[in-house]
């Protein structure tokens, strides 16, 4: 591990969710935040942390400072005080995070799970009696307000305006109910108290407290379980019985679930002694995407958001791959498939697409920021053509629509494609940045891996396969002539081109289809221009390559070594027989996951330290997928064309 260079040992929350409802805890057990989407305000929230201060928006360094905020115990909505020893974090079987400690007054032990088939979490702790019996007191603290969140973004482009706020505590014993009619939204803490005797809650200002007494000269043994249950328009309803489980939690459906994930060979360089550190955290991505960012918006839809806690809005392009994900995993885990179709339906359906998609949607569906994104007009087309190939039938179409082929075929033709060139323009790039030239090379390879997926179904879904066809070969020459340029390996293709000459020789972490070429067949991985490419994207020689013993391609958008770059590192290489260098890229990966198996934005290029986004679905589950086979097949198929 990356821990030798002082590299924190847990550099992230824990996380726990169902797919209605999804939370985070502190490294100390202390309850950070639980939150859902909200048919108004795209998505609402229970925590502790600061507000953002508005003026800072459009500040980097402030956004980061603030989403560091959203890390810290000290801004929990719900913590402990008194008789708790230091303790030791753990992601705990099948992504229910425990906690552990010990000292002279005993023993400490906490686990948290969400609740099956109810917007909830709940989080037990259970204190044993040590040597020392003198009476204790343990103080339940809840600092918490439910708001909506700020989606403070790196590139601002359509901030929102903060909402209202009319917010209300009331207390009955144990049970705490905060509430804000100006969303609306509510929130419910139950707390159950066995072995110790609680005084019931205490309003406070900014605060509210429950003390609980406990005598472990009378009860060798203390719990106390804490149930939050969100509501989006009124009460939520209160728990069950506790006595309803006396074994522990139950096993919710699809995300908490065991799984062992086989990890097929293939062209990647999959050494064996990486595989089961490899099958962990497919493992944490499977069950994070299934459990916090794959959420159920309404009956037979779900939303997919980049994380839960950061900026909990959809980008197709985020969304596609953590769909890839799921559908590589679809015999693995049963419910895979069924959340893919209901994502769609949300997609195509409830997903403002006047304009098309835009750069981001908040979970209800609206526009949240009015950016054009070429590639993102793409991936809703591959990720249903995805499904198709794993279910082998298309998935029920959107609410007014008989079927998907008038729903592809007007995508297709909105498409901003030049007449003369063939290719497709957009306003920004894949990082979120604006566009230095309109053609970007890694959306026109996923143009021509898009027209040459659709040409194979085009009479399933009504469309003209000759057309297509003539589309995939003129991008696919577009490519060769148009982005042509020297490099220090040779001949390449430039990152991006206005199509008449003008070119510029860069290479960025986010743009994954460009190493993914090979493997959608667009060419071999001996091509001389596409080998020429990636050795230049992985060298010190592009502008986005960080240098340092933790080092590699990273992105202009936020310095640093991304693990999205390392996977075009491990893809790249393995194509180009490079197996040493490929393997030290897995390694890396590995080693700067976080044991839950996700993987943040950018880590620091000396160090390995997490740099920023400590939630970002995105690269845990790219590289997931790859592990389970997702994108291989093309590389039977590619040729020079």
């Amino acid at each position: 591990m990356a821990g030798a260079e002082g590299r924190d040992g847990w550099p992230k929350p824990l996380d726990v969710g169902n797919g209605r409802v999804c939370a985070s805890f502190a490294a100390d057990g202390s309850w950070l935040s639980l939150g859902c989407p909200h048919p108004t305000h795209g998505f609402v929230e229970l925590n502790g942390a600061p507000a953002f201060d508005e003026a800072q928006r459009g500040r980097p360094d402030a956004v980061r400072r603030y989403r560091d905020q959203l890390t810290l115990a000290g801004n929990a909505a719900l913590r402990l005080t008194g008789a708790v020893p230091e303790l030791a974090p753990d992601p705990g079987p099948a992504g229910r995070p425990r906690w552990s400690g010990a000292d002279r007054a005993g023993s400490y032990q906490a686990e948290a799970w969400a609740v099956a088939g109810r917007p909830a979490v709940t989080l037990r702790h259970v204190w044993r009696a040590g040597p020392d019996l003198r009476p204790r007191r343990v103080v339940l603290v809840a600092s918490a307000r439910l708001q909506r969140p700020a989606f403070a973004e790196i590139t601002e482009v359509s901030p929102l305006p903060p909402p209202p706020s009319a917010a209300s505590a009331a207390a009955q014993g144990t049970a705490l109910q905060l509430r804000d009619r100006a969303l609306p939204a509510a929130a419910r803490l139950d707390v159950a108290v066995a072995g110790g005797s609680a005084e019931g809650w205490r309003l406070e200002a900014g605060a509210a407290r429950l003390p609980i007494a406990w005598d472990p000269r009378r009860e060798p043994t203390l719990e106390l379980t804490v149930t939050c249950a969100l509501s989006l328009d009124g009460p939520p309803d209160p728990p069950d019985p506790p006595g309803d489980h006396p074994g522990g939690p139950p096993d919710p459906p699809g995300p908490g679930r065991p799984r062992t994930a086989p990890l097929p060979p293939g062209r990647l360089h999959l050494p064996a002694r990486l595989r089961p550190r490899l099958s962990g955290l497919v493992d944490g991505a499977l069950g994070y995407v299934l459990g916090c960012t794959a959420l159920a918006v309404a009956p037979g839809e779900r939303c997919i958001v980049t994380d839960h806690r950061l900026l909990q809005l959809s980008w197709t392009r985020d969304a596609y791959y953590q769909a890839s994900l799921l559908l590589a995993a679809c015999r693995l885990e049963p419910h895979a498939l069924g959340v893919v179709a209901e994502h769609l339906r949300w997609l195509w359906g409830r997903c403002d697409r006047t304009g098309g998609w835009m750069r981001s949607h908040l979970p209800n569906g609206a526009v949240k920021d009015q950016a054009f994104q070429a590639d993102q007009q793409l991936y809703p087309l591959l990720e249903l053509l995805d499904y198709r190939e794993a279910a082998g039938a298309w998935p029920e179409a959107p609410p007014g629509h008989a079927g998907w082929g008038e729903l592809v075929a007007d995508t297709w033709r909105a498409l901003p494609v030049d007449p003369d060139l063939g290719l497709v323009a957009g306003e920004e790039n894949p990082a979120d940045d604006p566009a230095s030239l309109p053609y970007l090379l890694s959306t026109q390879v996923l143009l021509w891996h898009t027209a040459t997926r659709l040409r194979a179904l085009a009479g399933e879904l009504g469309l003209e396969a000759r057309a297509l066809a003539g589309t995939a070969d003129t991008v696919r020459a577009a490519i060769r002539d148009r982005f042509v340029c020297p490099g220090p390996f040779g001949t390449q293709w430039a990152y991006e081109t206005d199509g008449r000459g003008r070119s510029r020789r860069y290479h960025d972490a986010n743009d994954l289809p460009t190493a993914f070429a090979p493997l959608w067949g667009l060419c071999p991985p001996e091509d001389r221009q596409w080998s020429a490419t990636m050795r230049f994207a992985l060298d010190p020689a592009n502008p986005g390559w960080s240098p340092g013993r933790w080092g590699g391609l990273g992105s202009a958008h936020t310095p640093g070594t991304w693990p999205l770059g390392d996977i075009q590192e491990w893809v790249a290489t393995s194509l180009l027989g490079d197996t040493a260098r490929a393997e030290r890229a897995l390694e890396r990966l590995l080693a700067v996951a976080a044991p839950d198996g996700l993987l943040p934005e950018t880590y620091h290029p000396g160090t390995g330290r997490w740099l920023a986004r400590p939630w970002f679905a995105w690269p845990a589950a790219t590289l997931a997928a790859l592990a389970l086979g997702a994108w291989t097949a093309g590389l039977d198929g590619a040729s020079g064309g």
